[in-house]
């Protein structure tokens, strides 16, 4: 008995610290880590990520690599992979290729899962979507979105070393073919590896490396649960303003759930010049304001893992 109650006070106090943590503190260990992942995903090796290359393959077994020293379990349909295949036209021939989605499981023992993703694949060397008309070269895509792959790893290293139990599993979920039009998760949603009806809710993390001084965290999909305005309202941040917008069906992966009637959010800072063309290299990333908006997420995670479940709600649009 008195370990129980032990045990709900040092929630209380672990949920008043989470919330109450000033967001425009930067954390040197997490400065670290979205740096490694961050110029290692962006990097020429990778080749741009592009879905169904080798450089998304190579992509894949780091992003594998990083879940198994966090301690996620395996939650693929091999592993940590879950393959599916797509069309891809070359010239006036089309083909199969196979792309990757990557997903590691934090068990809980919940009744609930959060999903927590971000496309890992970008443009490889250009070709359509590329906004660079120059001669070939290789798009690394540090923004878009190796930004927010390690986003989702270093909030799954956050969740599962803070030594507490929430009350909701978690999923990370890296998704392949984002660019070629969310296919990685639209392939989740159809051939889940979890009762999807049992999914709580998603956050979906794409392009938030560029944070600049008085710039807006954009919010979206505030419309698809009536309480997440007034939640997101809770949490204390003054490293940054927030701008939300109740648009569920934005070009990101978070739209695939919203479709399947799941309460989703999708976090960025917006479009820039280096979008879809070569320069969006890690050089540009502000890593200090990545990791300011992680801490945010994190907040509100926690927060939100107190309130039970998220009820969707389907917005009429006029």
């Amino acid at each position: 008995m008195i370990l129980k109650k032990w045990y709900k006070y040092y929630l209380l106090l672990f949920s008043i610290n989470i919330l109450g943590q000033e967001c425009y503190d930067i954390k040197k260990g997490s400065m670290h880590r979205l740096q490694q992942d961050i110029i290692t995903l962006a990097s020429d090796e990778m080749q741009g990520r592009e879905a169904g290359t080798a450089g998304e393959i190579k992509a894949r077994n780091y992003i594998i690599t990083r879940m198994q020293e966090i301690g996620l379990d395996p939650k693929g349909t091999d592993g940590f992979i879950q393959t599916f295949s797509f069309v891809k036209k070359i010239g006036l021939k089309t083909i199969d290729v196979q792309a990757h989605n990557v997903l590691g499981f934090l068990d809980n023992g919940a009744q609930k899962t959060v999903v927590v993703t971000a496309h890992y694949d970008h443009l490889g060397f250009g070709g359509s979507g590329s906004k660079y008309f120059g001669r070939k070269e290789i798009h690394n895509g540090a923004d878009d979105n190796a930004s927010g792959t390690a986003a989702l790893l270093e909030l799954a290293y956050l969740i599962k070393k803070n030594k507490i139990k929430e009350k909701n599993n978690f999923l990370f979920i890296a998704f392949s073919a984002e660019e070629k039009g969310l296919l990685g998760s639209r392939f989740f949603v159809t051939e889940p590896t979890i009762d999807i009806k049992k999914i709580n809710y998603v956050i979906n993390m794409d392009m938030i490396g560029r944070m600049e001084d008085g710039m807006s965290l954009k919010i979206e999909g505030v419309g698809s649960s009536l309480v997440w305005e007034p939640y997101i309202r809770e949490i204390e941040c003054d490293a940054f303003p927030l701008s939300l917008k109740k648009r569920e069906n934005g070009p990101s992966d978070h739209a695939s759930f919203y479709e399947a009637d799941i309460p989703a959010l999708h976090f960025w800072t917006g479009k820039h010049k280096d979008y879809h063309k070569p320069s969006d290299d890690s050089d540009k990333i502000n890593f200090e304001g990545e990791s300011q908006i992680i801490s945010f997420i994190e907040s509100l995670i926690m927060l939100i893992d107190s309130k039970g479940e998220i009820n969707f709600h389907k917005r009429k649009i006029k």
